[in-house]
């Protein structure tokens, strides 16, 4: 188990290291869950957490555009145990994106897009699942923290933003 936690603790140390020059100091909450774009400390009780302890698991996710058509959402893991989930959000494309998760039992690529919030090419995420919590915008170059309680179950990660879930901002992610 010890070999196992330092394991993680380098891990996330590394993902951390990485998306540190993306970061800036400002921050904020939302509704679902807290949300900054302040850096994780440098002895962040992140790298030390491990599966079973209470603690959070990390899931580092990257956003951004691959092509004028392609858009992505990368994930570093795509599961994780039911509890406590922090998504670590960096926006490494020239767009400003978001990132929400929704509980569904619909596949992450299979949401009709009727129009949400007044604008077209956008899925109504009131009819497709439960939103249990969002970065809200993330600007380009920047980073976000969302950490939520999950319960198991599917999950769509995507973007909703105007286009972006049609370029393929979706991930299918399951908490055990």
């Amino acid at each position: 188990m010890a070999g196992r936690t330092k394991l993680v603790g380098l891990v996330a140390a590394v993902a951390l290291l990485g998306l540190a020059a993306c970061t800036s100091k400002t921050g904020g909450t939302t509704a679902g869950g807290f949300s900054t774009l302040a850096p994780l400390p440098k002895a962040s009780p992140l790298a030390s957490t491990s599966p079973g302890t209470g603690g959070s698991d990390v899931v580092v996710v990257s956003e951004g555009e691959s092509s004028p058509t392609e858009m992505f959402i990368q994930l570093s893991a795509n599961q994780a145990p039911a509890g406590r989930v922090t998504f670590f959000v960096t926006n490494a494309g020239k767009q400003t994106h978001e990132f929400v998760v929704l509980q569904t039992d619909t596949p992450a690529a299979n949401f009709p897009l009727t129009g949400f919030e007044g604008e077209t090419d956008r899925f109504n995420e009131d009819t497709v699942g439960v939103n249990v919590g969002e970065t809200g915008d993330v600007p380009a170059g920047e980073s976000k923290t969302l950490a939520l309680t999950l319960a198991p179950g599917h999950y769509a990660l995507v973007c909703n933003l105007p286009g972006h879930y049609r370029m393929g901002m979706h991930q299918d992610f399951t908490v055990t």
